[in-house]
């Protein structure tokens, strides 16, 4: 893969976390840009040495998502290795990790989705960087507790959107998950 359709699918991938409308998969990949902008820009070293350092498409779209997910923003300044090993670790153990994170609180499954006047338990475990945001993606496919919170809230509205827009990027092994979580329930 060459520099500029490196640069292609990071525009592409910066336009399915930033608006609504728009699905990385559902529109294969394909935006508005074109290669000529790449040229145009002065950061173009930087999308060079991403095409050279990873050669399968899989593995470009990884390093960007896991990047999206540790800089708010998508500044291609912040991108970095760290970020993506680190993403890797955790998509890699997703299971194993998905129990450790919700297992101290199964003796009060049910107020981790309880959204009263505060926040809910999960989403401040989540923001306390307690519970993974592939955590939150597996919780949602398993129990769908975004439908009884609170959209108007300017805090969770970003993160569910994120949430939402990665959920299309992990492969989550649905029925593995919901068997580990369930013994560890009736434990």
């Amino acid at each position: 893969m060459e520099a500029a359709e490196v640069y292609l699918t990071y525009c592409s991938i910066k336009a399915h976390f930033s608006r609504k409308k728009y699905d990385y998969h559902k529109f294969n990949g394909k935006t508005s840009a074109k290669k000529a902008s790449f040229y145009k820009r002065k950061d173009r070293i930087f999308f060079a040495r991403i095409a050279r350092k990873y050669k399968s498409k899989k593995d470009i779209e990884d390093f960007i998502v896991a990047n999206f997910l540790a800089t708010k923003n998508g500044y291609v300044g912040k991108f970095n290795e760290d970020n993506y090993i680190a993403w890797k670790k955790r998509t890699e153990a997703l299971t194993y990790n998905f129990i450790n994170e919700l297992t101290p609180y199964m003796d009060k499954f049910e107020e981790l989705f309880k959204w009263d006047d505060n926040h809910p338990l999960l989403l401040k475990e989540y923001l306390g960087k307690r519970i993974s945001i592939e955590s939150m993606v597996i919780l949602q496919e398993l129990v769908n507790y975004m439908k009884n919170w609170d959209d108007k809230d300017l805090i969770w509205k970003d993160h569910k959107l994120l949430i939402e827009k990665y959920k299309n990027f992990l492969t989550i092994d649905t029925k593995g998950c919901k068997m580990k979580l369930m013994k560890v329930i009736q434990k």
